[in-house]
């Protein structure tokens, strides 16, 4: 328990330097199993996310694209 104490302790003073003013997620960071199982949730939740930013750049670009072929009025 105090392993993962100290763990979360050293992720949040990361978190901060990186993310000043935001709270860290609650993470569990006791064991290296625990450990291994958050990574692969963070990076299932990376894939979905970098899906819909891909999505998001996608429409963006055929919108520029169609009004820039529409003739001005």
């Amino acid at each position: 328990a105090a392993a993962g104490e100290a763990a979360r302790a050293d992720f949040a003073r990361h978190w901060q330097a990186e993310f000043p003013g935001e709270p860290a997620p609650r993470m569990e960071l006791g064991s290296v199993r625990a450990m291994e199982r958050e990574l692969e949730r963070c990076r299932r939740h990376l894939r979905r996310l970098q899906r819909a930013l891909a999505e998001e750049r996608f429409k963006v670009g055929y919108l520029e694209a169609a009004l820039a072929r529409v003739p001005p009025p």
